[in-house]
């Protein structure tokens, strides 16, 4: 038994532009293919604030956002392809606050009826995952039309709570805590707190595969007060140590 592997380093797993016409809603479009040798191992996917539409041979799935890291079974050879909201998005687009998804994974037809059920058997029939993944970006485009922006006071909590405790954001947006909080859990799927600590493990895993830094510095660079600390958060947020993680982003 294999232990612990981010999805991002399990199999094929690739990201791609979605062009102008997506790029407000989506931040990128995605596949993932689980090798067919089909070694065992628990693939994390780590949270990350954001929403994604997935599309698998059995059809179209919503996985909300999450806490912390889940563990998908994945079929040897087996490919799943994606679109993934930029944060504050997917609540407009799916019509229901996101703490309602928070750690699970829907079936797109129970937010959303009609519409992309229709279109399971042009995806099933396409030439390959890239073709395939193109229609699912030409799909979406059609069926969602009108593409909501980020709302105002989303974008902005999302810009300022790394910086700023609660009661700061509030100020800044002129709301009070309470309602700071119904804002974040509706429109990330958890309260400002927990959407900093996720925001910052992003910021740490954007660095560590490429800045050749060390831990220590890794953790100052990225918003910990130290190491020991970023050691305590990114393994419960992950089930992975930073040094694990290292290792494989730089492996």
């Amino acid at each position: 038994m294999t232990g612990t592997i981010l999805a991002k380093r399990y199999g094929d797993y690739r990201e791609f532009a979605v062009g102008v016409a997506l790029s407000g809603a989506v931040r990128c479009a995605w596949l993932h293919s689980a090798p067919v040798d089909g070694f065992a191992a628990r693939v994390a996917v780590v949270p990350d604030g954001c929403v994604d539409l997935l599309w698998t041979e059995s059809g179209f799935m919503i996985a909300g956002p999450d806490r912390t890291a889940a563990f998908p079974p994945m079929r040897p050879g087996a490919t799943i392809l994606g679109l993934r909201f930029k944060p504050g998005i997917a609540r407009h687009l799916l019509r229901c606050d996101l703490d309602a998804l928070t750690g699970k994974v829907v079936a797109f037809e129970d937010l959303r009826p009609g519409g992309f059920s229709a279109h399971h058997d042009r995806l099933l029939a396409a030439d390959g995952p890239v073709k395939r993944l193109r229609l699912l970006r030409e799909v979406f485009a059609a069926e969602m039309r009108e593409l909501p922006a980020m709302r105002r006071d989303a974008a902005a909590l999302e810009a300022l709570c790394m910086r700023l405790p609660a009661a700061g954001i509030a100020a800044e947006l002129g709301v009070t805590e309470r309602t700071l909080r119904r804002i974040s859990t509706a429109e990330f799927g958890y309260g400002p707190k927990t959407l900093a600590r996720i925001l910052r493990l992003q910021k740490l895993l954007g660095r560590i595969g490429s800045s050749g830094m060390g831990l220590a510095d890794l953790a100052a660079e990225t918003g910990f007060a130290d190491q020991a600390h970023m050691s305590r958060d990114v393994l419960s947020l992950t089930s992975l140590t930073p040094g694990e993680i290292l290792r494989q982003m730089r492996g």
